[in-house]
């Protein structure tokens, strides 16, 4: 559990800086948001999921419940329902009801149990990838999630397992199936000084067929892909090993990632979203002295597409040098737009992304 901690939220506790000053976060369904968004969006806070829609927040589900993906036609979620000591995975209807239960990590020995995070259907509707942690016999508390996929109207026994994260480095998360067939996701792992990154990393196909590659360097340490609409640009955020980070976006052709646009910078950033018309992107920040991450939206207009740099290709084991071809260092529009701050008095979970459609 040490390990998870710190190779895949490690970041994350710069984000949730204990504030001297505290303030009670308002249940979104108490609120107006302050700017009205198109579509349908998913978004959890506090063990709960909200659907905002129409400018109007609703509790759908509540005990537990955090990382909610859509499905392909638009009526289902399948979301995490995480207790104190597991983690399973759900398929609920558009209104929050349970329809069935996905995976089953609980034990009567603890020490047996199993964690499911960040489930994305596949582009197909398929197939349900998430990370999860094999047990390793010899260290039973050692959590290092590594990327499966398995049949979404199928059981957890068909699941087939498509990364190898690095040892003891929390694991491979934020799955992201592509149309392609393939899957692209954040991998951690360790500098030679200790120090956690993460990198952007593509699978072609399950670990044992096939070698991935990283398409980020260590040193941009980038994180949480979000892909637009059309397929064609990558949204996430780049800390640089810094406390603050960078929302950027890139060109990609499903092999490469381009030059990256910095659209925000020097702020804490955490789990974009695509606008269902690929015009914009919908971020958390935090806000006010107590640091409670509202949402905010932030308009992208299509641009000229860059042509990707190629990268290097890495192999996915922990002896292997993970490095991506270097590209050209982000750069700020010319002309940044504005982001608008779309809640206030929330505190939504900076670990899961909204899902917009």
């Amino acid at each position: 559990m040490g390990s998870f901690g710190l190779g895949v939220y490690g970041y994350l506790g710069t984000l949730k800086a204990t504030p001297k000053i505290t303030a009670h976060a308002i249940l979104p369904s108490h609120t107006k948001p302050k700017f009205f968004l198109p579509g349908t969006m998913f978004i959890a806070q506090g063990g709960s999921i909200f659907r905002l829609k129409g400018g109007q927040f609703t509790q759908i589900a509540s005990g537990g419940w955090t990382q909610p993906g859509v499905t392909l036609d638009h009526n289902h979620l399948v979301a995490v329902q995480r207790t104190t000591s597991e983690s399973d995975l759900y398929l609920l209807d558009i209104d929050g009801h349970v329809i069935k239960q996905l995976t089953h990590n609980a034990n009567r020995n603890t020490s047996f149990n199993h964690w499911s995070f960040f489930p994305r259907v596949s582009a197909d509707g398929q197939n349900v990838f998430y990370s999860y942690d094999p047990k390793d016999p010899s260290n039973l508390h050692r959590v290092d999630l590594a990327v499966y996929a398995m049949p979404l109207n199928g059981t957890q026994s068909r699941a087939r397992r498509w990364t190898d994260p690095f040892n003891l480095s929390g694991g491979d998360v934020h799955p992201l199936p592509l149309a392609n067939g393939g899957l692209l996701y954040t991998k951690y792992n360790f500098d030679a000084q200790g120090h956690s990154y993460s990198q952007l990393w593509l699978q072609r196909a399950p670990f044992t067929v096939a070698v991935g590659k990283a398409l980020t360097t260590p040193q941009e340490s980038c994180s949480q892909a979000a892909l637009s609409p059309d397929g064609k640009r990558i949204a996430m955020i780049c800390s640089g090993g810094q406390q603050v980070g960078r929302l950027e976006i890139a060109s990609f052709d499903g092999a490469t990632l381009g030059p990256a646009t910095v659209l925000v910078d020097g702020q804490l950033c955490a789990a974009p979203a695509w606008s269902p018309d690929g015009n914009g992107l919908a971020y958390l920040a935090p806000v006010g002295p107590a640091g409670h991450f509202q949402l905010f939206y932030l308009p992208v207009l299509p641009g000229p597409t860059p042509t990707p740099i190629a990268a290097a290709s890495a192999t996915a084991r922990g002896t292997a040098t993970a490095t991506a071809g270097a590209r050209p260092l982000p750069t700020p529009t010319p002309a940044p737009p504005t982001p608008l701050q779309v809640s206030a008095d929330l505190d939504f979970d900076t670990t899961a992304p909204p899902a917009w459609f």
